[in-house]
């Protein structure tokens, strides 16, 4: 991953693991096939197209709240239900759409 995009991406998010689990998160939705909210090559590795997302302001996360989560929820499948915007969300322009996830962290 490039180190700049890093560093502009952790100055954004402010706690380094929460970088990290944005990121992961986001890495694994592309390697299942979704597509990028940024401009890419051939070449940009999937950990530096997370990165770009979160310095353009793509990608968007906020704290989970007590009526977001309940006790029989699988975490991992209430973060991917959050950090994408479902099949049920109305379509935006590309330059519009951002990625929301509450984490609880």
């Amino acid at each position: 991953m490039n180190v700049e995009l890093i560093e502009k991406a952790a100055q954004i998010v402010g706690d380094n693991q929460l970088l990290v689990n944005i990121v992961s998160k986001r890495v694994q939705q592309l390697n299942k096939g979704h597509d990028p909210y940024v401009p890419t090559t051939p070449e940009t590795g999937t950990g530096d197209i997370a990165l770009m997302e979160i310095i353009e302001g793509k990608i968007v996360w906020h704290e989970a709240t007590e009526s977001t989560l309940s006790v029989g929820d699988d975490p991992d499948n209430l973060f991917e239900e959050l950090f994408t915007s479902g099949p049920d969300a109305a379509p935006q322009e590309e330059e519009e759409r951002v990625i929301t996830a509450d984490l609880n962290l």
